[in-house]
């Protein structure tokens, strides 16, 4: 079975809205409940796309004595430097 990965509050709130959206704004005709659906889900994709969410990657507990190294490889894309978030 796949993990799911943990929903922010922000992306939880927006799918809240786009479903209230879908429900008035295409089964319904509310020109305006439409809009709301449109940038909504524009807002989701994009969020998506940009991967905005931050990743835990590791996680353990430090026992008393030990140290732990922390490493960041700059992020590239075909070679290329990617803009900081």
């Amino acid at each position: 079975m796949a993990k799911l990965q943990p929903v922010s509050r922000v992306d939880r709130a927006l799918k809240v809205v786009q479903a209230h959206g879908s429900r008035r704004g295409v089964r319904e005709r509310s020109p305006g409940w439409f809009r709301v659906y449109v940038a909504v889900w524009g807002i989701r994709h994009l969020r998506r796309l940009l991967g905005s969410e931050p990743v835990v990657v590791y996680r353990a507990e430090i026992e008393p004595g030990h140290a732990i190294e922390i490493k960041h490889l700059t992020e590239t894309y075909k070679g290329k430097r990617v803009r900081r978030r």
